[in-house]
């Protein structure tokens, strides 16, 4: 059995680091996709829920090659 240790925010380890109201970029091949506050986050780290300041509300999955970013609020 191997013990996994958590990280900061840093893609592609399992994004349970960040809590809601973490401010952070998602990024795809390299280019800024999204940048906004985390609503929520599965238990297993898996998928976030990242609202933007001026509105809008997206889901993103870790499998679908998303990597993600805290940035200073």
């Amino acid at each position: 059995m191997t013990s996994r240790v958590k990280s900061p925010i840093k893609s592609p380890v399992r994004w349970d680091t960040v809590e809601n109201g973490d401010a952070v970029e998602v990024r795809h091949n390299g280019r800024t996709v999204f940048r906004g506050l985390v609503d929520a986050r599965t238990d297993d780290g898996d998928v976030v829920w990242v609202t933007a300041p001026a509105g809008g509300r997206r889901l993103f999955h870790i499998a679908d090659g998303f990597d993600l970013a805290g940035v200073p609020a």
